[in-house]
């Protein structure tokens, strides 16, 4: 869990933090113009530090990220107008209260000195920045998806879709010759009830699993049982999540039809695409700016927008 809070926490709420720190160092309540190189932000006996010579390298460290968090809000407000509300809304009432949890668990962190230290007022305001989050992340699937073709959906259907299946996954993190055993006697029809009551050091798992929530395994573990048909064992095989482990298949249905999971297709390629590539996002992201007509009157912001857009294209 705390490998999910490294990932995911930081990405969705960079934003609000870089926001709160700029608000609180940046622009104090008795400097009227930023530009104004006359009036002094800050002292010491050695030196003084003007107004201007803070904006400059506050806009230099985040003044991009800034400006390009709030043009894609409000992008990605006026292209999907109030459509994507409700589920965005439902999606990041969820997300909210995960991250609020984590912390309280991991951090000792209540809700309130979470939402402050991040840059939120309010519960209210986090939910908004994470339905933000949700749309903009819909249109980089959507994106994504925009750029398969036929043959990307035929390939993947050939070699990744399989009917749901109800199967068992019998393990044990350090018993191999108990997980061995056990395998043959269910090649031998003996039933997982007696399994599971003759081996009670092992772990019995039963999971229903098709091609569209084949994620909740390892694709060690998928590989394994993915192409056999019911009442059949799969060989027993090593895995970071079970360690030694074994499937026996209970039952199958028959594979879908290619035309009947043809759009769910793209969008389950599409999200295995992002994960793999980070920069696809980053693409999607500036070609909906570019949509939108995106243009720097400041020369510096242009500049920093062309070197940020290098790295991501690399």
């Amino acid at each position: 869990m705390k490998t999910w809070l490294k990932n995911n926490i930081g990405g969705i709420i960079l934003g609000a933090v870089v926001v709160a720190v700029i608000a609180a160092i940046a622009w104090p309540k008795q400097i009227a113009k930023l530009a104004n190189g006359e009036q002094v932000a800050a002292e010491t006996k050695i030196k003084q530090y003007s107004a201007d010579f803070l904006y400059n390298s506050l806009k230099e460290k985040y003044g991009l990220t800034i400006l390009l968090s709030n043009l894609d809000k409000d992008i990605i407000n006026d292209k999907y107008g109030t459509s994507l509300d409700d589920e965005a809304r439902e999606d990041a009432k969820v997300q909210a209260e995960t991250y609020i949890q984590q912390y309280k668990l991991y951090y000792q962190m209540e809700e309130d000195e979470f939402l402050s230290q991040n840059g939120f007022k309010t519960k209210d305001d986090f939910i908004e920045e994470l339905m933000i989050t949700y749309k903009i992340n819909k249109y980089v699937e959507e994106y994504v998806s925009s750029t398969l073709t036929e043959n990307d959906l035929n390939t993947y259907y050939d070699s990744n879709v399989f009917g749901k299946k109800k199967i068992y996954l019998i393990s044990s993190a350090s018993d191999e010759s108990k997980v061995k055993a056990a395998q043959k006697e269910v090649k031998n029809g003996t039933s997982i009830d007696k399994i599971k009551s003759k081996y009670t050091t092992l772990s019995v798992n039963d999971l229903e699993i098709s091609y569209d929530t084949a994620s909740v395994v390892s694709s060690t573990v998928l590989d394994s049982f993915k192409n056999l048909k019911a009442k059949t064992v799969s060989e027993v095989i090593k895995d970071d999540t079970y360690g030694n482990v074994f499937v026996y298949v209970e039952k199958t249905e028959d594979k879908p039809s290619y035309e009947s999971i043809k759009d769910s297709l793209k969008s389950t390629i599409a999200t295995n695409k992002i994960s793999e590539d980070q920069s696809l996002y980053y693409k999607a992201l500036k070609q909906l700016r570019s949509d939108y007509g995106i243009k720097f009157s400041d020369s510096e912001y242009s500049k920093y927008y062309d070197n940020f857009n290098k790295q991501h294209d690399a």
